[in-house]
């Protein structure tokens, strides 16, 4: 049989027949603060389970039903749940404790609706992931894979996605206010109905990104992005009069034709900033 204890006094949880958890049927234990360290928990049901600080480095959740669950402050550092299923999962203020990278690796999972927010995830992969609606405010992402991924209508609010790969990601409808995404890919990343308010976007790469109705406010440097001549466009964005005043000067032509400004607009445009430069 497995023990499962408490990861601080020792204490026994749950005894589990059997000598491995993998597999197993674990839902709506109540398994706080347990040390899982290392366990092997690939394809276990652990639907509506509380796990709330329990200590799973290195742990291996691949396959594994975890919807619903509960992980507030737990510790996923260097875990897998490869193809696991976390809708609805609470997984807020993970791996804080980590005091570099969590590499918590997350690929072709299931997060829809999963609040992940006030998290460390430096580093970690989530490749070809479910992520629509997803809470990653104030989180750190920096580093993160996400090629592939669907962030619909996800919040990233207040993140850092640092050196993130974003690359054929699907960011329709996301939401990006105050996000630092300087050095990060967004190569062919589908960007319809995006918000990038306050966005850090210096050596941000937006090659064949897609924009429809994308909506670009006081981002203030813009024109750092690369690959903004490249740009794909379904139909006209929005660009506030705040990142025109600091970037229009230096924006590629072809975004600013690309991105709804009619001829005589872009030229009034670039007159105005050519004559406020020469007043400074």
């Amino acid at each position: 049989m497995v023990v499962i204890r408490h990861k601080e006094s020792g204490d026994q949880l749950y005894e589990h027949p059997g000598d491995t958890v993998a597999g197993g049927q674990l839902a709506y234990l109540v398994l706080l603060a347990a040390d899982l360290r290392s366990a092997d928990l690939r394809g276990a049901d652990l639907r509506g389970t509380d796990l709330c600080q329990a200590d799973l480095r290195g742990a291996v959740l691949d396959g594994a039903d975890m919807r619903g669950a509960d992980l507030t402050l737990a510790n996923l550092a260097e875990a897998s749940f490869q193809g696991a299923d976390l809708s609805d999962a609470r997984l807020q203020a993970v791996s804080l404790e980590e005091s570099g990278d969590a590499r918590t690796s997350f690929q072709k999972a299931d997060l829809t609706r999963v609040n992940l927010k006030n998290s460390n995830l430096a580093g970690s992969h989530f490749e070809d992931s479910e992520m629509r609606r997803i809470d990653l405010t104030h989180t750190n992402l920096s580093g993160c894979s996400f090629v592939g991924a669907n962030l619909t209508e996800a919040n990233l609010n207040f993140s850092s996605l640092r050196r993130a790969d974003l690359s054929y990601a699907m960011l329709v409808s996301v939401f990006l206010a105050d996000v630092d995404l300087r050095d990060a890919s967004l190569r062919h990343a589908e960007l319809g109905g995006a918000v990038l308010s306050g966005a850090l976007l210096a050596g941000a790469d937006l090659t064949h990104a897609h924009l429809s109705r994308t909506i670009f406010a006081q981002c203030e440097d813009l024109h750092r992005a690369t690959g903004l001549d490249s740009l794909e466009y379904l139909s006209p964005s929005s660009i506030d009069v705040e990142t025109l005043r600091r970037c229009a000067g230096e924006l590629p032509r072809e975004f600013l034709e690309g991105a709804g400004l009619t001829p005589s607009q872009l030229e009034g445009l670039l007159a105005a900033n050519r004559a406020q430069h020469e007043t400074v």
